[in-house]
């Protein structure tokens, strides 16, 4: 499986080494100086983004503890996606650093059960944006009739992860990814009391989608505003570019992205969907293929950015999470000294 991941990367860093050498690093360090400051705005804009996001998590916590706050999520939020970008984990790394970052206010089985529902209710909101975009920009899709199967498929492809993913999660997925890790003899996963988490994660997940459909659907709505500030954002860098736009097209042009990246969900960083992806798409929709390599890339500097927020954060909560422990170690000590 490591060889495989891997070659996925060289071969996914191969091609980005080409598209590059093919536009011209220079041509694009161009369009980076012509849209100047205003990418700035499109880092901001992504702050809104990431709190719907943080949202549509917080949703889902029945009975959220009152230390909790959503400052705290949101840190652990953009950490998890930091990791996420920078690793082919299927954002199950992501995931899982999330639960443990608020585990010491929110118990390690309803962190792990609420970001499971969490990545489900993303996956329901990415759809139902996708469905809105192309119904709306479906003129330009009848337009090109190349791009009408692709997208079918790819749609189908979409679905069929979301579906694929909630039967995995109403199957006992905690206590069955313990089995397959205690097999292994992992020190770290050795314990009655992660068996416990583990079950009584899946009884919370079970539980959920049984009783809180509420808070489902307000989480699904959560995340299909989150993805609705992509076209937004395609529309103000076209625009910064000079390059003519419609609402239908950033819709058209967000939604194939989404599919594109629902294919190469294993491959790191976007590596090939991203500026690829957007080169493709833009040529097809007739702007010229190096404007759609400078959209992926400019965008990827905005991501690159909030990854480096993500890194720092999950760093700074390690750091104060060590001093914490060392503190409650000494005051430990010294109250056990002065006991004897």
């Amino acid at each position: 499986m490591k060889r495989l991941e891997t070659f996925i990367i060289v071969l996914a860093l191969a091609f980005y080494v080409w598209f590059l050498k093919h536009f011209g690093f220079a041509q694009v360090l161009d369009y980076v100086r012509l849209v100047g400051w205003g990418l700035s705005f499109t880092i901001t804009l992504e702050t809104a983004s990431r709190i719907f996001n943080t949202l549509g998590w917080r949703v889902t916590i029945r009975d959220c503890p009152g230390n909790l706050s959503l400052f705290e999520l949101f840190a652990a939020r953009i950490s998890g996606e930091a990791v996420d970008y920078v690793t082919p984990s299927a954002q199950l790394g992501g995931q899982l650093l999330m639960a443990m970052m608020v585990r010491r206010k929110l118990p390690m089985a309803r962190g792990l059960a609420t970001v499971a529902v969490a990545a489900l209710a993303e996956s329901v909101g990415q759809i139902l944006f996708i469905t809105a975009a192309l119904m709306v920009s479906l003129p330009l899709v009848w337009h090109l009739h190349d791009l009408l199967w692709p997208v079918i498929g790819g749609f189908t492809v979409a679905v069929a992860l979301a579906v694929g993913f909630y039967f995995i999660q109403i199957k006992k997925p905690f206590a069955t990814l313990w089995r397959a890790a205690d097999k292994l003899d992992l020190p770290m996963m050795r314990g009655e009391d992660l068996r416990q988490a583990a079950d009584q994660a899946d009884a919370m997940l079970l539980d959920f989608y049984a009783h809180r459909r509420l808070r489902l659907a307000a989480s699904c709505l959560c995340y299909l505003l989150a993805w609705s500030m992509g076209p937004v954002e395609i529309y103000i860098l076209l625009h910064l570019l000079y390059e003519p736009v419609t609402v239908q097209t950033v819709l058209l042009v967000e939604a194939l992205g989404l599919l594109i990246e629902r294919a190469t969900f294993m491959i790191p960083a976007k590596l090939v969907s991203q500026e690829g992806g957007k080169a493709l798409i833009l040529a097809m929709l007739g702007y010229s293929a190096d404007v759609g390599f400078a959209i992926g890339f400019l965008r990827r500097i905005k991501e690159m950015v909030w990854v480096m927020f993500g890194l720092c954060t999950l760093t700074a909560h390690r750091l104060i999470t060590d001093r914490t422990e060392r503190l409650l170690e000494t005051e430990g000590a010294l109250q056990g000294a002065e006991g004897d």
